[in-house]
């Protein structure tokens, strides 16, 4: 998975239903794209997320307000994990 995979996803808003708060979700996938790009420049980020950071980030849960749909957050996370557990072994990401 490559940076602009990630700044390119899209989720389906949720309004009167639990969503994810889409500025903690943003927020997380910045630092997502940040150490992508080091990557991709072939470098090695100071701080680097994990394929563990990925698994274990929660977001807090919006409701009467516009959210992103869980369920489209967590596949893209899942993805995202193993993306990062394939960089982690040294394959192709």
């Amino acid at each position: 998975m490559r940076s602009d995979d990630v700044l390119n996803e899209q989720f389906r808003a949720t309004k009167y239903t639990v969503g994810y708060d889409q500025r903690e979700v943003d927020r997380f996938l910045d630092r997502v794209i940040e150490t992508l790009r080091t990557y991709e420049e072939g470098a090695t980020p100071e701080h680097p997320l994990t394929a563990e950071h990925v698994q274990a980030v929660q977001f807090a849960p919006t409701r009467y307000r516009e959210g992103y749909d869980p369920e489209d957050v967590d596949v893209f996370l899942d993805r995202l994990a193993e993306a990062f557990a394939r960089h982690e072994r040294g394959e192709d990401a």
